[in-house]
């Protein structure tokens, strides 16, 4: 009988063991390795001095422990004090090159602007409200950052996410439609898709979404 009590401490001590060094190694693995942060600052240095005109102020740093960015896993975040643009500059291990997000935020910033006030007096109260370009917006398109650029020059799709506190109504599509007919007669805006969802809180109200596309 103790010989089986202290088997089953031993087994018991060699799977704690094991789960307190899992827990201790996904820890570690959560953390910013310091080197790393200090790397891409003066990476991040480097690429403002040879990129930028206006004044660029490294504020903070991204460790990307939650695997968001596919391309990075350290960036430096950064700030256009002409515009108040926050951005990341980081080191892209697909294109094997130094890029930011500076024009994605700028425009997404700037349409944001152009068509909350609308869409907020055809939907009343909203629970979510994002626009987001593509990360490399800037890039695919060669926008210099150094001179006054719109969103409204190029091709490039935003996805536009609302989401509404409430249920669904029998005029969303119509609403939907004319928030598309907007952006398009009057925002400017060339390409884009559109969803609505019924969310409150981060809960949702109900499974029925709303997709544009143009």
């Amino acid at each position: 009988m103790k010989k089986i009590i202290k088997i089953g401490i031993g087994v018991f001590g060699i799977v704690a063991f094991g789960i307190g060094l899992l827990i201790f190694v996904f820890l570690q693995s959560m953390k910013a390795d310091e080197d790393e942060v200090k790397k891409v600052k003066i990476q991040a240095q480097e690429y403002i001095k040879n990129t930028f005109k206006d004044e660029i102020v490294i504020y903070d740093t991204l460790f990307d422990n939650m695997g968001n960015f596919p391309t990075f896993d350290y960036a430096a975040k950064a700030e256009n004090k002409k515009d108040n643009t926050q951005f990341l500059i980081y080191y892209n291990e697909e294109t094997k090159q130094m890029e930011d997000t500076y024009i994605a935020e700028k425009w997404e910033k700037e349409l944001e602007n152009n068509i909350r006030p609308y869409i907020e007096q055809k939907l009343g109260t909203l629970d979510e409200f994002w626009v987001e370009y593509d990360e490399r917006a800037g890039i695919t398109y060669n926008v210099n950052p150094n001179k006054p650029s719109s969103y409204k020059e190029y091709d490039a799709a935003p996805t536009i996410l609302i989401s509404v506190p409430r249920k669904p109504d029998k005029k969303d599509e119509e609403i939907l439609n004319e928030i598309v007919a907007f952006l398009q007669k009057d925002v400017g805006l060339k390409h884009g898709t559109v969803s609505m969802s019924y969310i409150k809180n981060g809960a949702p109200l109900d499974d029925k979404e709303w997709f544009k596309t143009f």
